[in-house]
């Protein structure tokens, strides 16, 4: 567009150059000009424009201190950037969230026994958070231990990764040397979202040495 600046607007606060030099896509200013100055900024919207000639007039009329005026500029600047980066980060946040409600779990659990006891271990492979229960049952498929109830929920993280619950569970007294795991999960939006993948089980099938000081895993 094509804005027109009088110059009897300006002829109080500025004094032409005998040479003037413009740079950039607007149309260089002439000098020694008694009429108007037309500067052609092809870039620039009639609305644009007509905001630009307001803000100038606006600064002559009330004789504000343009330096004022920039620094004053700067300040909303600095303040629209802030709240752009905040809203940016929020979008990124928000999708990082629904990325993860939408990333099946991948878990890893099983029995070792340590000093007697048996250790329940769970290692997620991707760190999403998940509900599990669990049973650990003999031959008989009596529970020795677990959670036959209600999930409860895990939020792995980096370098914490390996979760395991210990159970106060006699290896030498079950009968047969046999024990066997019953693990369940599901990610915390598998009920909202069914997704394939979501949930699933693990079954481990132990036979116990005869020292019931280690588990061997039954293919």
């Amino acid at each position: 567009m094509k804005i027109v600046l009088f110059l009897c607007l300006f002829l109080s606060s500025i004094a032409l150059a005998q040479e003037s030099h413009t740079t950039g896509s607007c149309s260089p200013i002439a000098p020694n000009n008694t009429g108007s100055i037309t500067i052609s900024c092809p870039g620039m919207s009639k609305q644009q424009g007509q905001k630009m000639i307001d803000i100038l007039n606006k600064i002559l009329k009330d004789q504000l201190d343009p330096n004022l005026v920039l620094t004053k500029l700067d300040e909303i600047q600095a303040g629209v950037s802030s709240i752009k980066g905040e809203l940016e980060t929020k979008q990124h946040q928000e999708e990082d969230a629904e990325r993860i409600r939408r990333t099946a779990p991948l878990i890893d659990a099983y029995l070792q026994p340590v000093d007697g006891k048996v250790y329940l271990y769970m290692k997620s492979k991707n760190l999403i958070p998940y509900e599990f229960r669990y049973f650990i049952v003999d031959s008989s498929n009596h529970v020795l231990g677990g959670f036959p109830i209600a999930m409860q929920a895990i939020y792995p993280k980096a370098g914490d990764d390996l979760k395991y619950i210990v159970k106060d569970i006699d290896l030498k007294g079950i009968p047969d040397h046999y024990i066997e795991l019953w693990f369940a999960f599901q990610s915390l939006s598998y009920d909202e979202l069914q997704l394939p993948g979501h949930a699933g089980e693990i079954i481990r099938k132990y036979k116990i040495s005869n020292d019931a000081t280690s588990l061997e895993l039954i293919p």
